[in-house]
């Protein structure tokens, strides 16, 4: 795909990534490569970030980077290594992020603590490192890659759905505050397609819930990675995608009551009311 827009607004062509080592990062990899972007790439597994790097095709230069995002003063470092490597950067993409879902009476302290790292400090930390920066340009787009979960608050997903919620109010505080500067924030609330964020799931029934959505799904992390760079660029702030994410924004909104009577099927499944 052709990203007019996205490459018009920032002719430059310069993008970080987290999370590009596997899934939708690998997509958003993938379909800038093929623009000719310059890309910093982070992933907290080496191995994996090289074997994506070696299936891109770009001419432009590519940078590496082995990366924990919820690890502070390594993100920092990284982000400092960025900028030696190159004068500026004009999207950020915090993509990064694990998944899992088990009852809240059940789900230890310890992974509740890891998920909030993760999936909200962790994107955190990609705001507030970068965003000086964006500033001090005066243009840059700002991803963040929040969840459908974080508007449809399962059973069973308590954990999940709160680092993804605050992903989601994060970024709206940031589409204001920023938006004087000159800098796009958008927010991306997809639903399931095939990716291997619940590979290490707490519970067997969740997991398998998740594969069944991820086999059915219509769409893939390319398609995906696409619309969501093109539709960024156009200034939308939430990119709700694909269309069962739509659905079921929808019915959240307007239908609470359906929504809530499913869920109660659900719990009947995970647990004997």
């Amino acid at each position: 795909m052709n990203l007019k827009k996205l490459n018009a607004l920032y002719p430059n062509k310069i993008a970080f990534i987290t999370g590009a080592g596997s899934g939708l990062g690998a997509a958003f990899a993938k379909v800038l490569s093929e623009n000719n972007w310059t890309l910093h790439l982070s992933d907290i597994n080496e191995n994996a970030l090289k074997n994506v790097v070696g299936d891109l095709q770009t001419n432009e230069k590519l940078f590496q980077y082995t990366l924990d995002i919820s690890d502070k003063l390594q993100f920092e470092k990284v982000v400092q290594e960025v900028f030696k490597n190159t004068e500026s950067v004009d999207v950020v993409i915090n993509n990064a992020g694990i998944g899992d879902g088990l009852l809240f009476k059940d789900y230890p302290v310890d992974k509740w603590e890891k998920m909030i790292e993760i999936n909200l400090m962790g994107t955190f930390y990609g705001c507030h490192f970068f965003t000086p920066h964006l500033i001090k340009q005066k243009r840059g787009l700002l991803l963040n890659v929040g969840s459908s979960a974080g508007f449809m608050n399962a059973p069973a997903m308590s954990a999940y759905s709160t680092s993804k919620a605050a992903v989601y109010s994060l970024s709206e505080s940031l589409h204001h505050e920023l938006k004087p500067y000159n800098i796009q924030v958008s927010v991306l609330t997809p639903t399931f397609f095939k990716t291997n964020i619940m590979e290490n799931a707490s519970s067997p029934v969740m997991k398998g819930y998740a594969e069944k959505q991820m086999k059915y799904s219509k769409t893939n992390a390319d398609e995906v990675a696409e619309i969501t760079l093109d539709k960024a660029a156009k200034g939308k702030f939430q990119i709700i995608h694909p269309t069962d994410a739509k659905t079921k924004f929808f019915l959240k909104k307007w239908l609470p009551k359906l929504v809530a009577k499913e869920y109660h099927k659900m719990m009947t499944k995970l647990v004997k009311i």
